[in-house]
């Protein structure tokens, strides 16, 4: 999600034009498409006149870059992800143009409860629409996101463009992130910061768990404070989520997935086992493999080991493929995973391979996928090295895994987990090992307090 506010007006006709209001929408909106790829939507506002708004099936930039007619003004909102957003709905309290990220476990109670009063869905009741519906029951648009936030079980982080400004929210436990950045004449509140140094912006800070901002005559002005129980970071944004130039609460993206790594590499190190090379799963274990590659590179430099493995990109992935974890659906995921990922044409004949990448959630794109690959080019073992903690748990704050779909959940000993990983190979011992970081490991990563980070998915039994 992007909002954005700035003070000067301009018209788009046909193309995009440069160093305007809706250029930097549309980019800062399109640097959120490994966010989700089915749906992207931007809708904007112009003094005097009604919201518009345009949604479209597919990836953001071929189906918006020729295609923004009607959309001007000098603030607005953009989405990409798994439904058709923003959401526009008129109300009492006004028209409003609605985004946002997270989940809604009671969303089946809701619907049945908005039913019984008489409402009707266009949309047959998705989160949007509800959490928009619930909006619309406030005396404001404040008192609006307030009451919503009591009535949904869950977490969000909210945009809200209204003929008054844009409001920006994130729930009490500040479970999903929002960022504001600036620079000269204009405002951004984004998931995240990844697209804010190419178009000028700077990032000022991120929202407040519980806070209500809203973006008007070019301020930022805190409206509220919806108080919480505790504070609950996401620790999965900073392993894999996020783009890695991601930034949040200072700390990056890049720099906690090469800790992560660093601490796989300290902890073979520590067993006297040195690979020879050591790969990525691209693009998601890049800096996890790097973070591997550098404490090998730092403990020899130090005189501790006598050897370093090698970093290569065995692994190679086809920029135009889809992505393999955003899709909802487990044959859609699967064939995503086969198209995308391809191999080094050079001989790797009897080397010993370290593949790292963030996490495990379900293992088969790993054992039915990547194994066979890996096994193609030679190598004599191969070993993974999983910078997230074992997935015990699903994640009910968002919507990319299910109960049931869990690898260390389902096959509970590391002797059946390595026998399921070689079990489409050809060589039935070919994986030797697999090893994990632990969840106090993820926590000194971070570098974040134990109790301000939501770890739940990484625990047995959640806290």
């Amino acid at each position: 999600m992007t909002a954005l506010f700035q003070k000067k007006i301009y018209k788009i006709v046909k193309k995009i034009p440069k160093g305007n209001f809706l250029e930097d929408l549309f980019w800062e909106t399109f640097y959120r498409q490994h966010l989700g790829e089915q749906y992207g939507g931007l809708s904007t506002h112009k003094e005097g006149q009604k919201i518009k708004i345009q949604t479209h099936r597919g990836l953001f930039r071929h189906t918006f870059q020729n295609n923004l007619a009607g959309l001007e003004g000098t603030e607005g909102i953009g989405y990409c992800g798994h439904t058709r957003e923003p959401f526009l709905i008129g109300s009492r309290i006004g028209e409003m143009s609605v985004c946002f990220s997270g989940n809604i476990i009671n969303l089946s109670e809701l619907v049945d409860e908005f039913e019984n009063f008489g409402h009707i869905f266009e949309r047959c009741g998705d989160d949007i629409e509800i959490i928009a519906k619930l909006i619309a029951q406030g005396v404001n648009i404040i008192d609006g996101i307030k009451r919503m936030a009591e009535r949904i079980k869950g977490a969000f982080a909210l945009l809200v463009l209204t003929k008054e400004g844009i409001y920006a929210a994130r729930c009490p436990t500040g479970h999903w992130p929002l960022v504001i950045g600036e620079k000269k004449g204009a405002i951004a509140v984004s998931s995240e910061p990844c697209g804010f140094k190419n178009f000028g912006f700077k990032l000022v800070r991120d929202l407040k768990p519980g806070e209500i901002v809203l973006f008007k005559g070019g301020k930022i002005e805190t409206k509220a404070i919806i108080s919480g129980e505790k504070v609950q970071f996401c620790s999965f944004v900073w392993v894999y989520t996020a783009y890695p130039n991601g930034v949040f609460w200072g700390i990056p993206a890049s720099l906690v997935r090469k800790r992560l790594g660093a601490a796989l590499a300290r902890q073979d190190i520590e067993r006297g086992f040195i690979p020879d090379i050591v790969a990525p799963v691209p693009d998601s274990g890049r800096f996890h493999a790097i973070g591997y590659h550098q404490e090998f590179c730092r403990q020899i430099m130090e005189g501790k080991i006598r050897k370093v493995p090698l970093y290569d990109e065995v692994l190679l992935k086809w920029p135009y493929a889809g992505r393999s974890f955003t899709p909802q659906e487990e044959e859609k995921r699967k064939l995503e995973a086969h198209i995308k990922l391809l191999v080094n044409g050079e001989d790797y004949t009897g080397k010993v391979l370290v593949i790292n990448d963030d996490s495990i959630v379900r293992g088969t794109q790993t054992s039915e996928n990547l194994v066979p690959k890996a096994e193609s080019l030679g190598v004599k073992e191969i070993h993974f090295r999983i910078s997230n903690p074992e997935l015990h748990s699903y994640c009910p704050y968002g919507k990319t895994t299910k109960r049931g779909e869990l690898f260390a959940a389902e096959i509970l000993s590391k002797e059946e987990r390595i026998k399921f990983l070689n079990s489409k190979a050809e060589n039935k011992n070919i994986v030797r090992s697999l090893e994990y970081n632990t969840v106090d490991d993820l926590v000194l990563a971070i570098g974040l307090p134990r109790e301000k980070l939501c770890v739940d998915c990484d625990l047995k039994t959640p806290d």
